[in-house]
């Protein structure tokens, strides 16, 4: 299956489990189907009865959870419409199709330092004075994230961990560590082809 079949497909069948569940909460993959074939996807339902290992992976999803799928199924569309937002000719189109927020320049400015520092993660030191939060990198060239805006930082890492770019944990001692996904560089490698925006 070449790129923007696959690309296609996944968001079409994001797009319909959404619909599925705000109406049922059938967790049996017969019940998508017919679900599907009242709706007239008879093609799609066709398709996924076809592949063995479709319906397997799509029965597992199903069986999730209902309260718990619905999250994730938001979780997903939102990363979708803020990673769309970056390329040139679908911000337009994400925003009107998704309400929230795209990734801020300061969230990609954090983003870009983290990968091309080449640390595996960083570090908040909350700082109980005037003084702005620091960010320490670990691993890599090191030093520490520089940024302008201290209102919406938090606010920035929370859109950077929703969009699947970034993974948040926390110390033993209740601070944050942010580490660095694959799918980070993946993403601002595509912002620097050809095709793509400037990063």
């Amino acid at each position: 299956m070449d790129p923007l079949t696959a690309a296609n497909a996944l968001a079409t069948l994001v797009g319909l489990l959404s619909n599925f569940k705000a109406e049922r909460t059938g967790t049996e993959l017969t019940e998508f189907t017919t679900w599907l074939k009242e709706r007239h996807y008879q093609e799609v339902a066709t398709a996924i009865e076809r592949n063995s290992t479709l319906s397997k992976e799509l029965s597992n999803i199903l069986a999730t959870n209902h309260s718990l799928l619905v999250e994730r199924l938001s979780q997903l569309d939102s990363q979708i419409a803020r990673l769309a937002n970056q390329f040139d000719g679908f911000g337009s189109l994400a925003n009107a199709l998704n309400s929230k927020a795209p990734l801020s320049e300061q969230a990609m400015s954090v983003l870009r330092q983290l990968v091309k520092s080449g640390a595996e993660y960083f570090m908040e030191r909350k700082m109980y004075t005037e003084e702005p939060d620091e960010y320490f990198l670990f691993g890599g060239s090191g030093g520490r994230i520089k940024y302008a805006d201290r209102q919406f930082i938090k606010d920035d890492l929370d859109s950077l961990v929703s969009a699947g770019l970034i993974r948040q944990e926390l110390t033993t001692q209740g601070g944050k560590k942010f580490f660095v996904k694959r799918a980070a560089a993946e993403f601002l490698a595509q912002r620097n082809a050809p095709n793509g925006s400037p990063a």
